[in-house]
């Protein structure tokens, strides 16, 4: 069984959803002792980082996160899942950065205004792009994806990174480490890609 963790931020239902439609077994939770009983764990997320972590606090989520993750089995985080996996964040109303999960170490940042609004492009991007330099496995070199978001994942070790795209600067949009794995954009808003990437998930599951 896949735990979807349910925090008040994510797009539960989507993910839900296209788990069922590929054949997986999954419940959407927001009870710890769930979370350690499941074989794998999705953590989703739409919104802004500090609520996002301090949802997760408030429930002891982000133990049980971080407690599953140590066990070994897998765990996937989808856009604001994955910059929640990340150590720490600059997206946040007071100066200084906002402490993250830290499964993996590295920061969110803010796309550049002058590599981005200031050449014609909108923030947040919201739309397709096509993944370059992949090296994971559970994507493939040129998929076309959906993104939504505003800032993107800067992983301390490079090797982490396993998925780039190009959207005024070239950046990562996918993580794998051990069995953490974590993409910026949306599968399950994905088409036949994103399912794929989802049954390759439920297969390392």
């Amino acid at each position: 069984m896949i735990s979807i963790v349910d925090y008040g931020m994510g797009n539960l239902a989507s993910v839900y959803k296209a788990l069922k439609y590929i054949g997986q077994d999954a419940t959407i939770t927001s009870d710890p002792e769930t979370i350690a009983l499941s074989s794998g764990l999705i953590v989703p997320g739409v919104g802004a980082f500090g609520p996002a972590m301090d949802a997760l606090r408030s429930k002891g989520l982000d133990d049980a996160i971080k407690g599953f993750a140590a066990t070994g089995k897998p765990v996937l985080g989808i856009c604001l899942g994955m910059q929640l996996f990340l150590s720490a964040s600059e997206e946040g109303a007071a100066p200084g950065l906002i402490e993250g999960l830290g499964l993996i170490p590295g920061k969110v940042i803010k796309f550049p205004q002058d590599k981005t609004v200031d050449a014609g492009l909108k923030v947040p991007q919201m739309g397709w792009n096509k993944l370059e330099d992949v090296t994971g496995k559970l994507m493939r070199e040129g998929d076309y994806v959906y993104f939504v978001h505003s800032y993107y994942c800067a992983p301390d070790d490079e090797k982490a990174g396993c998925a780039k795209t190009t959207y005024g600067i070239k950046y990562t949009v996918a993580l794998e480490k051990d069995n953490i794995f974590a993409t910026q954009f949306h599968p399950e808003k994905s088409g036949e890609a994103g399912l794929q990437m989802l049954i390759r998930f439920a297969r390392e599951v």
